[in-house]
């Protein structure tokens, strides 16, 4: 492989090795088609042959053949006729018919049958054929052909074919004579016939059976007359009544090309096979000449190819050589060819192109330390404006590293304020920096102009349209806004005294660094303003945490007040529903009274999560009238200490002032106040309803000796869900929105709620109203 490589891998290898199979193709298809004519031609020749022969065949059987035997016993017949002209009867048939077969050779037999097809007299005195149906009435002008069977046992038999003519006498058939015919001599007959050097006659019947066997069928053959059925592909087309020629695989399993006939009078398939080798016996030599002949013609398109390869392989190694100098920096080299064709003109080609190559070389050489000056200047100040926060920084670093590249002598910049853009930092002014604006408005003079387009300036200017003051001398001027995608957010200009020109090169890089500096404000910028609002954040962030601890708590608490009374009165209800017919008077309230319970408990419970949801929606209106609220606290009073045997003490002084409120709403304040005191007072001390006057209104105090309340939890238990134990397995039910709801409700009425802890133990809720109340009638959306 490797040394096919080296012989065909370059361009002397590439061009012989096309020419070669160029010539190789060529040659192999000339030789295939002479070879492929020639067989076409030879098989065309052996096929006439056989047809021939076929037909020779055919007319000895047709014509000869079996007229002859047919006019012997037509012969026989006449005689016989002659002989028994006047009798009626056949005395002494037998002898008659044996003279007569000794002078018709031919015939195995001689016999009589009469019209009903039994034999009457045979030159065979051991024939018995039995009855023939074939010679069943016999016409007076019918000649009768039986095809070759086989009659006998299996190892006693004989193969033969019958052949009869009517006896007539006095016009009238009277019987049959009939010779039988054995197939020997057809066999005979047959095989006289040559067919090439190894070709075979033979004829089979409509069953596919030998009824001759070829010539050349031994022993090994296993074949026989009237035997297995010939499966070939011959046999298998003569019996379907085909005449033509193919080539195929005979008996023996040898390629032969076979002619074949069908004889409809004797009922025979006569099949004409040469063997194929023997029949294309002379391709052999052929084939070798040929073979010889594209060997020949592939030397020599190989000498041709290895000069004509060499003549156009030359010049381009000598262009090769000079790409390859070139390609390793050797841009002075130059290549001479003088062959006076178009090689000669390709090599001036590359000469002027190395030229231009190494002119062109010089000229990057000096772009590129050019460009890496820039790139590095760029890279600086992209390095020094990293980690920098401060817009003033900023400024002042791009300020300085575009000075530097550029080499001009002055700079300023400014940056955006509230109105246009502000003068921020100078470099080189000295004292004419008096001239430069302080401020850029859009639009407005030159600067102005380049900030509303958004578009840098390198261009000079004449002093008239600068838009400077006259004592600031400028000729020479760039201006680079500096932008983020939204905004423009300052402005870096750059002059010198005289014309001063840059290259796009340089102009490219200064764009891209005022695209570096206009990202570095921006992000400068958005950072200030992320700054301001980091506490604002981080307050909302601790408010949603505290919300959604809020909701979890709910979500918790209301599955556990909801579970548990729904528990007991699903308990006692199937207690009842089981035991009814056992249990007491006593036992049956029991239940009942602990279901009323529940069920009032999750009547509370879903009317809180209905007044909640009316709060949320700013639904709730108040319906004011005229209230006598000590009445009101007496009568809730009397109804707890009823309900929970705690005593409630109520304290107001009298006469107690009327308030203009909702009774139903106040009365809903004092049963959340009054149960919650209850429920942590533990069934312990005295419940005390406090009341006293005030300037502008009454304020009333619901007092309890329970557990108190926290001091960090004080001004949280009002809020919504809120509840100084969220576990699951706190002593005291609810949801956290009892408080929540009162606060909203005495808000609505102008007033105020409060909680405190008391000296002495316990806590205490205080709301106030107003003498005159100022609520508006409606609860506000509180969302």
């Amino acid at each position: 492989m490797r040394l096919l490589r080296r012989m065909f891998g370059g361009l002397r290898g590439k061009i012989l090795l096309v020419i070669l199979i160029i010539s190789g193709l060529t040659g192999i298809c000339v030789g295939t088609a002479s070879y492929l004519m020639a067989r076409s031609s030879i098989r065309k020749q052996v096929t006439s042959n056989l047809v021939n022969t076929m037909r020779s065949a055919e007319e000895i059987l047709d014509d000869v053949w079996l007229p002859i035997i047919t006019q012997r016993m037509e012969f026989i017949a006449y005689a016989a006729q002659e002989l028994y002209e006047g009798r009626d009867d056949f005395q002494n048939t037998g002898e008659q018919l044996e003279d007569a077969l000794e002078s018709m050779p031919g015939f195995k037999r001689l016999s009589v049958f009469m019209n009903n097809g039994f034999l009457l007299a045979s030159s065979d005195p051991d024939y018995n054929p039995g009855k023939q149906d074939e010679l069943v009435d016999m016409g007076v002008d019918e000649r009768v052909i039986v095809p070759f069977r086989r009659l006998g046992g299996d190892l006693d038999y004989e193969v033969l074919m019958t052949i009869a003519v009517p006896l007539v006498l006095d016009g009238a058939v009277v019987a049959s004579v009939a010779g039988d015919v054995e197939s020997q001599p057809l066999s005979e007959e047959l095989a006289s016939k040559r067919v090439g050097e190894l070709g075979e006659i033979y004829l089979v019947n409509a069953e596919g059976q030998l009824i001759t066997l070829p010539p050349r069928a031994g022993e090994s053959s296993q074949l026989s007359i009237l035997g297995q059925f010939l499966d070939t592909e011959g046999v298998k087309r003569v019996i379907d009544g085909e005449t033509g020629t193919a080539e195929y695989t005979n008996y023996a399993g040898e390629k032969v090309l076979g002619s074949f006939t069908w004889i409809p009078r004797a009922q025979w398939g006569l099949i004409v096979e040469e063997n194929a080798d023997q029949a294309f016996s002379d391709l052999g030599t052929l084939r070798t000449s040929v073979i010889l002949i594209i060997l020949g013609f592939l030397v020599v398109a190989c000498l041709a190819a290895v000069l004509f390869s060499r003549r156009i392989s030359e010049p381009v190694v000598v262009l090769q050589k000079g790409v390859e100098k070139l390609g390793l920096g050797e841009m002075s080299y130059r290549v001479d060819l003088r062959t006076g064709d178009e090689f000669e003109s390709l090599a001036r080609s590359f000469n002027r192109m190395a030229g231009a190559i190494e002119s062109s070389h010089e000229g990057m050489l000096r772009s590129v330390r050019e460009r890496t000056g820039q790139l590095r200047i760029l890279n600086e100040m992209i390095t020094s404006l990293r980690g920098t926060l401060s817009p003033d920084q900023i400024m002042q670093k791009a300020l300085h590293s575009f000075m530097s590249f550029s080499d001009y002598d002055r700079g300023w910049c400014y940056l955006a304020g509230d109105e246009g853009w502000r003068l921020l930092y100078g470099r080189g002014l000295g004292d004419k920096g008096d001239g430069v604006p302080e401020v850029i408005l859009p639009g407005e003079g030159l600067l102005g102009e380049i900030m509303e387009r958004r578009e840098p300036w390198f261009e000079a200017i004449v002093q008239s349209e600068s838009g400077f003051d006259p004592d600031f001398p400028v000729e020479s001027l760039v201006a680079l806004p500096l932008q983020s995608p939204t905004r423009v957010l300052g402005l870096i200009c750059l002059a010198a005294d005289g014309r001063r020109g840059l290259s796009e090169g340089a102009r490219g890089t200064m764009r891209a660094m005022a695209d570096e500096v206009g990202i570095a404000l921006e992000n400068a910028m958005l950072y200030m303003e992320l700054s301001d609002h980091i506490e604002e954040v981080e307050r909302a962030n601790r408010e949603l945490r505290t919300l959604d601890e809020m909701k979890s708590n709910f979500i918790s608490a209301v599955t556990h007040e909801l579970k548990q009374p729904l528990a007991l009165i699903s308990g006692y209800a199937q207690t009842v529903c089981d035991y009814y017919d056992s249990l007491t008077f006593e036992e049956e309230m029991h239940c009942m009274r602990v279901i009323l319970e529940r069920t009032q408990f999750l009547t509370g419970l879903v009317e809180d999560l209905l007044d909640l949801s009316m709060l949320e929606m700013g639904r709730t209106r108040l319906h004011l009238e005229e209230l006598d609220l000590a009445g009101l606290a007496a009568r809730k009073a009397r109804e707890f200490a009823l309900a929970t045997g705690q005593e409630v003490i109520v304290d107001l002084p009298s006469p107690f002032p009327r308030v203009s409120a909702d009774a139903r709403r106040i009365e809903q304040v004092l049963d959340n106040l009054l149960s919650n005191a209850v429920k942590f007072s533990h069934g312990r001390g005295v419940i005390h309803v406090r009341g006293r006057l005030k300037d502008a209104g009454v304020e009333v105090r619901v007092e309890d000796q329970g557990v108190g309340i926290e001091s960090s939890q004080l001004d949280r238990i009002f809020d919504r869900f809120y509840q100084a134990d969220a576990s699951t397995r706190r002593l005291y039910p609810g949801v956290g929105l009892g408080l929540f709801i009162c606060r909203q409700l005495i808000e609505a009425h102008g007033g105020r709620i409060w909680a405190e802890n008391r000296p002495e133990g316990g806590s205490a809720f205080i709301f106030e109203l107003p003498g005159d109340s100022e609520a508006g009638g409606e609860i506000a959306d509180d969302r």
